[in-house]
């Protein structure tokens, strides 16, 4: 990773870019496993009809999935919020393809303490990824 003193100030795409381009270093430091597959913008097939998309979907060697929401830090606390329920729903839906819960991710440049008091509180099985240009801080909340 670059090793500037600079935060990451990037659109989503941009951030989301970022994260691919370090992604073995990252999948390495958080434990997630040796990487079989990763898709961008992976669309997930709905029941019946449409899909929804998740930013990031890695599938790992040992048959588990990481599904990465990623928020750039500039939204407001409903646009976290609502990366929370999207992680939630993205696990219902690929649970049934990967036989198991696949590790829920909210990539962000700031990992806010009140998103993680509420994960803890309630057991959600979300994680947090905090990454800039210097640093990258992985919370896991037990959960795989």
């Amino acid at each position: 990773m670059n090793k500037t003193a600079h935060p990451i100030k990037k659109t989503e795409k941009e951030y989301e870019t970022f994260i691919l381009d370090n992604i073995d270093v990252i999948s390495e430091n958080c434990k997630w496993g040796d990487i079989k597959n990763i898709e961008r913008q992976y669309r997930i097939p709905l029941k019946g009809k449409g899909h929804i998309i998740a930013d990031i979907m890695i599938w790992h060697l040992d048959g588990s999935g990481t599904c990465i929401e990623i928020k750039t830090g500039k939204n407001n606390r409903n646009d976290d919020l609502t990366a929370i329920g999207q992680l939630l729903f993205y696990g219902l839906i690929t649970e049934h393809s990967l036989v198991n819960m696949p590790r829920l991710v909210l990539a962000t440049t700031e990992i806010k303490p009140e998103l993680w008091d509420v994960s803890k509180r309630f057991g959600l099985p979300i994680n947090f990824l905090e990454v800039t240009d210097n640093k990258c801080i992985y919370l896991s909340n037990g959960t795989r």
